[in-house]
């Protein structure tokens, strides 16, 4: 009887550590993900850019409000959240807006869910289906929306050398390439260039001339808009639209350094 009730206690001392061991999700929702992110982005060097004045606890919870705000609206625009890779995605923000000064990369990853922040989603999208941006493909799993002719399928990404094949379901070019008709990763064409579809062209421009009805199957990249009156990151060759506060239209530049005039301090107040 003894040896029973001594097995019991350690059943029971076993259950109740494991129970203990188990610490809760810290990002199990969106809402919980988004006050880290929005702690993440606001440290004192951004309050003070941005507010223009000496940071305060009122300043800091006010820029954590606000950009917790911001973080929901990127998320909830996808369905599928989950916190598998959060804490990677939050290293990124605070790494980002560490000195108040945001290049190319670190917007794409902050202000557009870009890389590492485009793996917290669990897309409708299996591997070889079709897909539109990455939250549509499994990117716990690593899976993306790889662009290949300006189409895109779901697949665990391997970026190659410039100048060499694409054909591999998962191959990807590097950043200012794409995979052209023949496979291969070629460079993305510049303004004034001949082209036969947008995806050929840089970021920022068109393919625009073709009249397939006329006969007309080749055109020319041209810029959506002028660069200095964009009105989103995907209008500029830079992928950075500079818009100051109050504005609707800014100047295409290759990065931003917070200051109080500068619309994305806008949602970091």
């Amino acid at each position: 009887m003894k040896f029973c009730a001594f097995l019991l206690g350690l059943v029971a001392c076993f259950a109740g550590c494991s129970a203990k061991d188990q610490s809760p999700d810290p990002y199990a929702t969106v809402s919980d993900f988004c006050g880290a992110w929005g702690k993440k982005a606001c440290n004192s060097v951004v309050v003070n850019s941005c507010s223009g004045m000496d940071t305060t606890p009122t300043l800091s919870d006010s820029c954590v409000q606000s950009q917790r705000a911001f973080c929901e609206n990127l998320v909830n625009a996808h369905t599928g959240y989950s916190s598998v890779q959060a804490q990677t995605c939050l290293d990124a923000v605070g790494r980002a807006y560490a000195d108040a000064k945001l290049t190319a990369l670190e917007i794409a990853t902050v202000r557009h869910l870009g890389d590492p922040c485009n793996h917290l989603f669990k897309g409708s999208q299996a591997v070889g289906e079709t897909c539109a941006e990455d939250a549509d493909c499994d990117t716990l799993k690593n899976v993306q929306c790889v662009m290949k002719s300006g189409s895109g399928t779901c697949a665990m990404p391997t970026v190659v050398a410039n100048g060499t094949s694409c054909a591999a379901p998962g191959a990807a070019c590097m950043p200012g390439f794409y995979c052209s008709a023949d496979e291969n990763c070629v460079q993305s064409k510049a303004i004034g260039a001949k082209c036969t579809a947008t995806f050929e062209c840089a970021t920022g421009l068109d393919c625009t001339g073709i009249d397939e009805a006329a006969g007309v199957t080749t055109g020319k990249c041209t810029a959506r808009v002028s660069q200095t009156a964009c009105t989103a990151d995907s209008d500029c060759t830079t992928n950075v639209c500079d818009i100051p506060t109050g504005s609707t239209t800014g100047m295409c530049v290759n990065s931003i350094i917070l200051a109080p005039t500068d619309g994305v301090c806008g949602d970091l107040r």
